[in-house]
């Protein structure tokens, strides 16, 4: 948040405000109209507090900002109020926002469709906030502040094992196995979202190729068939202290058959890995990198 607030180029501070507030607005969305309505606590501050609205007569954004306070006054201490007053900023706004939406109603009563649209949008959300490079503090803001204390878990296991917790205690509040179910199947959804709309929808495949024959007896043919690129490298086989060509190749998913039917008809014995890539962009592909 540090970025956010210290950017001195008014053109990105205003596209970062536009896109956190932005992501923010979805957030709040996502609870009213599908999460808090439906009872899914799918983790969070938000999922505790819908588990904890069962029991204290406060709102769902009240309970997230009281819940909120002390992680952000632990961050300023551990990080220093540059790098937290961004975030104390929008998770007041998240806070507020949530309380003076909660008279929309909700869309839908079936707890499927509401996990699926509410995942949905508060996955857009979660993306468009972090390309805003913001925080509505929460899990989030405490996950990163106990990899200070626990320095060996990963930033994605610390966030698992807090989810986690608020999923179990939503399914033993709501005495409700599905409600757990629903939950799980509501975080899925927002990472997968998110994940697709940060990394790009343009995945493929890097197909490297180990092979004793010559280049061009295998890429032409591949090159020809695909229209993709062939790049070659020179390689060393250790165990034999042989020579080899090794052939890189961008494809798409879908053009992974025709590749190893081509390829095995010309080199049966070449020796090949297949590396899953996130996202294409340029060359013979489409789209161009993200800012």
């Amino acid at each position: 948040m540090k970025q956010l607030i210290r950017n001195t180029d008014p053109g990105s501070l205003v596209k970062s405000w536009a896109l956190v507030l932005g992501g923010t607005f979805l957030y709040v969305l996502s609870l009213n109209l599908f999460l808090v309505p439906n009872n899914i606590a799918a983790g969070g501050l938000s999922g505790l507090a819908i588990v904890l609205k069962q029991f204290v007569p406060l709102g769902v954004g009240t309970l997230i900002y009281i819940m909120n306070a002390p992680i952000l006054l632990t961050a300023v201490f551990v990080n220093g109020w540059a790098y937290t007053i961004g975030t104390i900023i929008v998770a007041t706004l998240y806070s507020a926002a949530i309380e003076a939406l909660n008279f929309l109603p909700a869309w839908t009563d079936d707890p499927l469709v509401a996990s699926i649209s509410g995942g949905v949008i508060y996955g857009v959300g979660m993306a468009m906030i972090t390309m805003g490079r913001g925080s509505t503090g929460g899990t989030d803001l405490m996950s990163r502040l106990l990899l200070k204390a626990f320095p060996r878990m990963s930033i994605g296991r610390m966030s698992l094992v807090i989810d986690g917790t608020v999923v179990l205690l939503a399914v033993i509040s709501f005495r409700n196995v599905e409600a757990g179910l629903y939950a799980i199947f509501t975080l899925y959804i927002c990472s997968t979202v998110c994940d697709h709309i940060l990394m790009g929808y343009a995945s493929g495949r890097l197909c490297m190729i180990f092979t004793q024959k010559a280049p061009h007896e295998i890429a032409d043919p591949l090159m020809k068939a695909t229209g993709r690129a062939v790049t070659r490298m020179e390689g060393t086989g250790m165990f034999t202290d042989t020579s080899r060509n090794i052939l890189l190749m961008a494809v798409r998913p879908a053009e992974v058959i025709d590749l190893k039917t081509i390829l095995y008809g010309i080199d049966p014995d070449a020796f090949v890995v297949l590396v899953p890539v996130t996202e294409l962009i340029g060359g013979h592909f489409q789209g161009r990198p993200r800012a």
